[in-house]
């Protein structure tokens, strides 16, 4: 899948928000998660297998807590982007490679430091814009906790100034929706080639590959709302 965007740094928010998921397994009331994965590049650092966790490393935590039994996610307050030149795939132009002791091919991260290719998303402000300025593109309706209107269809559609709403967003259900009024759901498609996907030549609408008979009955289900209405 085609994607310019990949993320080079998160500041969390200083305060948290309730959590799904739990920071550990076990009955502790006060718990950290942990990324085991964060040890140093052996083959960079010289380091052996043995090295010790990376305690004082930031990243070597996770956002995810349980404080007093409580569990609870810092999410982040500013996301810095680095988008690809030329509408790239991500790191396929910024790709930052040195050769080992061994000869192999390593990839660095100074790609984040590509300033002129930042993007910063401001989350507060994001979700400001989008409750008082973004409305949904199949009901028109507003984004709420809970239901927000943040799914879009494609990488590369429009922006918008940032005074006005985000084109091209949909709550989660008005999407499945949308996607349903633009998929083939006949009984008895007729694809070229003999083939069971791609577009029908009796509705002119895309047929996913692989598609069971329970999913296209539930593609029915949601073709048959009106356009622009919601379900139930």
């Amino acid at each position: 899948m085609h994607d310019p965007d990949v993320v080079a740094f998160t500041i969390p928010r200083p305060w948290p928000q309730k959590s799904s998921l739990p920071a550990s397994q076990n009955g502790r009331r006060w718990a950290v998660r942990l990324h085991h994965d964060h040890y140093p590049d052996c083959a960079a650092e010289g380091c052996t297998a043995r090295q010790p966790f990376p305690w004082w490393r930031p990243h070597s935590y996770s956002r995810f807590w349980r404080l007093a039994g409580r569990e609870l996610y810092w999410p982040p307050l500013i996301t810095v982007w680095h988008r690809e030149p030329g509408g790239a795939d991500a790191l396929s132009v910024c790709r930052d490679r040195y050769r080992d002791k061994h000869g192999q091919w390593k990839l660095t991260r100074g790609w984040r430091w590509h300033v002129r290719h930042w993007r910063i998303q401001v989350h507060p402000a994001q979700n400001f814009r989008r409750w008082a300025l973004t409305r949904c593109a199949w009901c028109g309706g507003r984004s709420r906790e809970g239901d927000r209107v943040n799914v879009s269809h494609s990488w590369d559609g429009p922006r918008g100034r940032w005074w006005q709403g985000e084109p091209d967003l949909f709550h989660m259900g008005c999407s499945e929706i949308a996607s349903a009024h633009r998929s083939c759901v006949c009984a008895e498609p007729a694809t070229a080639h003999g083939r069971d996907y791609g577009k029908c030549l009796r509705c002119g609408k895309f047929r996913a590959y692989g598609r069971t008979g329970e999913q296209t009955a539930r593609l029915r289900e949601l073709a048959a709302i009106p356009a622009g209405a919601r379900k139930g």
